[in-house]
């Protein structure tokens, strides 16, 4: 049997089942099905390079490689806020002008992540490449979180006029 096949009849098999425990791990339903799906494409990367590589029963292999993938996620997240700590942590508290107030307001209703970037890549005038090595990502994930933050910074601040 084709490899994608295989890993096919596998998903009608055990999808739900693993959806239900990925959920519970990662403590939401999108999350929980992001991570179920990136054990099949585990699931399916293993099947190509090594046909037959997934024996019956699967469930152990699919709930092994879950708790894996979740754990490095987990690891990833940890680095990342301790980044952001150590960031924190180095920013000096000057006196700052009420426009930068709402700034600095609006760069904290962004996500973590998102934040980042934008701090590094705009405060701190980083390249992408330099942001996506600090933050353990592609560049071009670097270049979306900016085009992102950017619009939703300007949703949040608005116009701005500029002074003399």
């Amino acid at each position: 049997m084709e490899p994608s096949e295989r890993i096919r009849a596998i998903y009608d098999d055990e999808w739900k089942r693993l959806r239900a425990f990925t959920t519970l791990i990662a403590g939401d339903l999108s999350s929980g099905e992001d991570l179920a799906r990136s054990v099949f494409v585990e699931a399916l990367r293993q099947e190509r390079e090594h046909p037959g590589y997934l024996r019956s029963p699967t469930w152990p292999w699919l709930r092994t490689v879950a708790i894996r993938l979740a754990t490095r996620q987990r690891q990833r997240l940890r680095m990342q806020l301790d980044r952001f700590r150590l960031l924190a942590a180095e920013a000096a508290e000057p006196e700052w002008h009420p426009d930068t107030v709402d700034i600095v307001r609006a760069l904290r209703r962004l996500p973590p992540r998102m934040r980042m970037c934008v701090v590094l890549a705009y405060l701190e005038d980083q390249s992408t490449a330099a942001v996506a090595e600090a933050l353990g990502c592609a560049p071009k994930t670097v270049e979306n979180q900016l085009r992102e933050g950017r619009r939703r910074l300007r949703s949040l601040i608005g116009p701005r006029e500029e002074s003399e």
